[in-house]
């Protein structure tokens, strides 16, 4: 057993640390492309900052009850049935970072399509709480069973990234200091079971996407928006003005608009009757954020 300091040994070393790390002013290296924990600098000043960041988080809702009780002896194998589908999902929609803090799952998305790819990771992380593990739970305990699913926040911003910890061990990790993944938790924590809330970034691109933002082709009926507005608690700014979804992929034409949105396509062929004859104020909405992203792109403003 290695001899351990004394406490006051503890707070002088600790002292000259935080004074040295307050004095210095951290280099910030802007990277572009993918995540790569492996190039993350450590006992360095240091920080990589990644541009644009989409963060799903996934949380898995009433967990606290499941360790009380009747349920405390069924909770492990609760616990992976329910978090490793959520990764594996992050991972198959091309999560650049992904890690799991006890009950919940979050991922980290950049590059092409990265704010499409992870809002079709969370709709279908979303669905499989909804249609798959819920249901399991209610075949095996069916009298009483446990009350849970995912509840699902996202968010998106540039994020200063090093490792933090004792270099040379397994006792450090990356640190992710920005907005996306504090407000994708956030939106997690007032969500419920099998509902996904975004901060308004995410918003606009939801409503910019006829895929995402509409009823399916399924319905007799006209289309319809499936979001609805949400004030997101703790959320600072217009990040705030979000949206909310509480329904899941459709069984029918759930694969072909995911792998639409995935692959950038936002333009749904059957609403050309309804989107000509201007039958909903919603879809001039939609034109009117898609204008405005436009327009920001041509003069160069869209950061």
């Amino acid at each position: 057993m290695s001899i351990r300091p004394t406490v006051s040994a503890m707070m002088q070393t600790f002292d000259q640390h935080v004074a040295d790390q307050l004095k210095a002013t951290p280099e910030v290296i802007t990277t572009e492309g993918e995540i790569d924990i492996s190039d993350l600098y450590i006992n360095v000043p240091k920080w990589r900052k990644y541009p644009k960041v989409t963060c799903v988080f996934a949380d898995l809702a009433g967990s606290t009850s499941l360790r009380r009780g009747k349920w405390e002896a069924s909770t492990a194998s609760i616990y992976e049935s329910a978090i490793k589908p959520a990764v594996i999902i992050l991972d198959d929609f091309g999560a650049d970072f992904i890690d799991v803090q006890g009950d919940a799952a979050f991922g980290l998305f950049v590059g092409d399509y990265s704010r499409n790819r992870a809002i079709c990771a969370g709709i279908t992380i979303k669905t499989f709480g909804a249609h798959v593990l819920l249901p399991a739970l209610e075949v095996k305990w069916p009298h009483d069973p446990p009350q849970t699913g995912f509840k699902v926040g996202i968010a998106i911003s540039d994020l200063l990234a090093k490792k933090v910890g004792i270099s040379g061990t397994t006792h450090n990790a990356p640190v992710w200091a920005g907005r996306a993944v504090n407000y994708a938790a956030k939106c997690s924590q007032q969500a419920k079971a099998h509902e996904m809330i975004v901060t308004k970034p995410i918003a606009d691109a939801v409503r910019k996407n006829e895929y995402l933002f509409y009823s399916c082709a399924c319905s007799d009926s006209s289309p319809v928006g499936l979001w609805q507005d949400r004030v997101v608690d703790k959320v600072s700014g217009s990040d705030s003005q979000g949206l909310i979804l509480n329904s899941s992929w459709c069984e029918n034409c759930g694969d072909s608009y995911c792998e639409k949105v995935c692959a950038g396509s936002w333009k749904r062929p059957d609403l050309d009757s309804f989107r000509h004859a201007g039958m909903r104020d919603q879809y001039l909405e939609v034109m009117k954020f898609r204008e405005a992203n436009m327009r920001q792109i041509r003069r160069g403003i869209n950061g």
